[in-house]
């Protein structure tokens, strides 16, 4: 399938996402994760499916921003290619900037924790400080500097430290 230069990106995982929530919805028989706010969520513009594509879309940047930093130890550990340093860490700080506006609509759900509402100002200057160091790491990574890039990978991947205030643990399967 060939897409049109018009369809942006943002279009095509906003549709995906409507489809992909649209058969989970029908296998399940409801409405998943939208369904599990609480009330001490604050309320949001979205609602129904936009809620549960936007919260689609963000599960699947946090997916890819996992992906990439196993693929970024795998190039520091050497057993990547090094060439890829800059690819990936640009994907990284992408990643990072796609997911702080992603959380800017406020809709709960997925494995968001009800702290990223009510303690938003300190989760939403953690998420600028991701988008913003992870960016600097980018800029060191596409110059090829790979001392550079260890030395700010702590600060540029705060992921642990975040997910264990804001993010609930998977559920056993």
């Amino acid at each position: 399938m060939k897409l049109q230069p018009s369809v942006s990106r943002g279009a095509l995982l906003a549709a995906l996402a409507l489809l992909s929530v649209s058969i989970l919805a029908a296998s399940e028989g409801a409405h998943g994760a939208a369904a599990e706010a609480g009330s001490a969520v604050p309320t949001t513009a979205a609602a129904g499916d936009d809620a549960e594509a936007i919260i689609f879309e963000r599960q699947q940047i946090m997916q890819q921003l996992a992906k990439d930093s196993e693929t970024l130890g795998g190039i520091v550990a050497g057993s990547q290619p090094r060439d890829q340093l800059a690819k990936v860490t640009r994907a990284l700080a992408d990643g990072a900037k796609d997911s702080l506006g992603s959380f800017r609509d406020k809709v709960p759900g997925g494995r968001s924790k009800p702290e990223v509402w009510s303690n938003n100002a300190d989760f939403m200057k953690r998420m600028e400080d991701f988008a913003r160091n992870s960016e600097a790491m980018a800029k060191a990574g596409e110059s090829g500097n790979m001392a550079g890039v260890t030395a700010l990978m702590i600060d540029a991947l705060p992921c642990k430290q975040c997910h264990d205030l804001y993010r609930e643990p998977k559920k056993p399967t």
